[in-house]
């Protein structure tokens, strides 16, 4: 698990910061070229959603200390800065890449934000248990994706939409996928039995589902964090400490 505070790099640290870095803006230059071929807004958005949060989620917890993910955004930060010295708009194309239709680039960023803001905090709260830190991002990665995805492409084919818009095919999809980024997490990064607490899982799966289900524009980016960490906590893991980081140093 990853300790925190700054220390020297182990070679598995090094490699995974550059597969990290380089990765992560191989998906977003991939995200680019997609927008620019003036494909629907959701596709390249969704893309970057799943892939760089599959990157993030299956390696972060993996470093032996901070330095590890700070040299992985260090070189994702030099890449990127390197793409935006000889394209001056690039910033702002991205964003407005991987904004919604009908929206601004400050919704993407305001989503983004949010995000980083909810993942922080399932780290800090939950830090005895990496494994619910992945599971918080996996789902969002994974659940709050396929949603859009099947929704979009399958979604009042075979049952009418709801009034909301959204489908129930897409509401089904968030909960398999949810339970699929939580059984992950737990089987890479858990002593717990995985099977044993499938029940408990699919239901947090179908809180999931309804918390997406509920949630409006980045709303979703915020809560699905924090409801899967919160869940998996009080289902999976109630006699875990609260805020490991004052247990860690106290």
């Amino acid at each position: 698990m990853v300790e925190l505070v700054f220390g020297a790099l182990s070679t598995t640290d090094v490699l995974l910061a550059l597969l990290t870095g380089v990765l992560a803006s191989l998906c977003l230059a991939i995200a680019f070229m997609m927008a620019k071929r003036n494909m629907a807004r959701w596709i390249p958005r969704k893309f970057v959603h799943i892939s760089t949060g599959s990157v993030i989620g299956l390696t972060v917890v993996a470093y032996s200390n901070l330095s590890g993910p700070a040299l992985a955004a260090g070189i994702f930060l030099t890449l990127l800065s390197y793409a935006w010295a000889h394209r001056s708009t690039l910033i702002q194309e991205l964003l407005m890449a991987g904004s919604r239709e009908g929206e601004t680039s400050f919704s993407t960023f305001a989503a983004g934000f949010m995000g980083m803001l909810s993942f922080a905090l399932s780290f800090l709260v939950f830090l005895p248990r990496p494994e619910i830190f992945v599971a918080a991002i996996l789902v969002v990665a994974w659940a709050d994706a396929s949603g859009e995805v099947i929704g979009r492409t399958l979604g009042g084919k075979y049952l009418p939409r709801l009034q909301t818009g959204k489908s129930v095919e897409g509401s089904l999809a968030v909960m398999l996928f949810s339970l699929l980024s939580m059984l992950v997490a737990l089987a890479l990064y858990s002593d717990t039995c995985t099977l044993c607490v499938v029940p408990r899982l699919l239901v947090i799966a179908l809180g999931v589902a309804a918390t997406e289900f509920f949630s409006r524009r980045w709303l979703d980016n915020f809560l699905l964090p924090l409801v899967t960490s919160t869940m998996l906590w009080l289902l999976v893991f109630p006699t875990m400490p609260l805020l490991g980081l004052y247990v860690m140093f106290g």
